[in-house]
């Protein structure tokens, strides 16, 4: 059957990145509605995921920003839209932007973005080169902190910009699909206390998420209680300098029996449900805050620091705490309060956290949105 709209999703690479999870998701829905979903990408682990859903992926260069590659790919994306007969372009990226712009442009394509970050600039040439996310026929902002960011530093506005919050999985999310036994298995492998309160960090190893931050607040905690801690750092460790000063800390601390740093893992649903808290500690705003809405959906209590998207995601004081930003003496703070008042077993927190994510942030509700927004431009 011929489907009412065809879709080109244009994204650099098909990774682990939330832009990346955002396009597979609508791409999946699509096939799943009976939409034509395509996506022209240079590579990715994720492709894999769309393509078994009858979704086309296209390979083509767009993760660059060589000038010559970036002109070159106006045609190729130009002969993609007339090849398939696609009807609306939706780009994720500022270097493939600028190609789709010109390529929409030369066959009358309608032309969407999603705004994803902050796009910091120091010079003029720089927020000219973000802007072409703005020149759209309608921009997609992933919060109400991105929607305000780009009121306040961009005078061209789309002419039509609408906030879709990001989704995620609430199969994949969801605490009624933990097996105990993997559980019993992870902590047996990695050592971990099960008596212990598990405090949690996932997330890419980098210098702004805040791990340094964390441990510092950690072992603050640890001094001002006598409850057995337990501190987990989750995610993708390539950052090897960052990783060496954290290890470093933790020696010198002589916290190490307390700390476990574990890879990238494909399963961080286990992770989520066998910790107690979950902390978002980002010393830059999160765009959005994913980590925030995945632990909440998984009925975990979240600290997270009180600026960007996880402002909007946690209901402070009751979902989570919000601590002063940067500031490790706050959330030790955070910490220990949430301890002290129980809310890492509270059945209250738990509901309250499972019920907002339901509500507010899930997969389909965000694909449902798009779809709609896709037809308000079209149409």
């Amino acid at each position: 059957m011929q489907s009412k709209i065809c879709v080109l999703q244009v994204i650099p690479n098909l990774d682990v990145s939330g832009a990346s999870q955002g396009c597979v998701d609508v791409a999946n829905y699509l096939t799943e509605k009976n939409y034509n979903s395509y996506i022209a990408t240079n590579s990715g682990q994720n492709i894999m995921k769309v393509s078994e859903h009858e979704t086309k992926v296209i390979k083509v260069p767009v993760h660059s920003k060589n000038p010559l590659i970036i002109i070159l790919n106006i045609f190729r994306l130009a002969r993609i839209i007339k090849l398939f007969g696609i009807n609306i372009l939706h780009v994720r990226s500022r270097a493939p932007a600028w190609s789709s712009y010109f390529a929409c442009l030369m066959t009358r394509t309608k032309y969407v973005s999603t705004f994803h970050g902050t796009y910091n600039f120091n010079n003029v040439l720089k927020k000219y080169y973000n802007s072409v996310m703005l020149m759209t026929d309608g921009t997609i902002a992933i919060s109400e902190f991105i929607y305000n960011e780009i009121k306040t530093k961009y005078q061209k506005m789309p002419k039509v910009i609408k906030i879709i919050p990001r989704g995620i999985d609430l199969e994949f999310f969801n605490v009624a699909s933990i097996d105990q036994q993997i559980k019993n298995d992870i902590l047996t492998e990695f050592k971990i206390n099960k008596d212990a309160i598990k405090i949690m960090l996932p997330g890419r190893m980098t210098e702004w998420k805040g791990h340094l931050l964390l441990l510092k607040a950690f072992e603050q905690v640890s001094q001002q209680t006598e409850k057995k801690l337990e501190l987990l750092m989750v995610g993708p460790d390539d950052n090897t300098s960052l990783k060496e000063r954290l290890t470093t800390f933790v020696h010198e601390k002589d916290i190490e029996g307390n700390v476990h740093f574990i890879s990238a893992r494909n399963d961080i649903n286990n992770f989520y449900s066998i910790a107690d808290i979950v902390v978002s500690p980002s010393t830059d705003p999160e765009a959005f805050g994913r980590i925030s809405v995945e632990a909440q959906a998984m009925g975990k209590f979240v600290i997270a620091s009180n600026h960007g998207g996880s402002t909007e995601t946690i209901i402070n004081n009751e979902t989570g705490y919000l601590f002063n930003n940067a500031d490790e003496n706050d959330l030790s703070a955070k910490i220990l309060k949430a301890i002290n008042e129980d809310k890492h077993c509270s059945e209250t927190v738990r509901q309250a956290c499972i019920t907002n994510v339901q509500k507010n942030y899930s997969d389909k509700k965000m694909c449902d949105s798009t779809l709609n927004f896709y037809n308000e431009i079209i149409g």
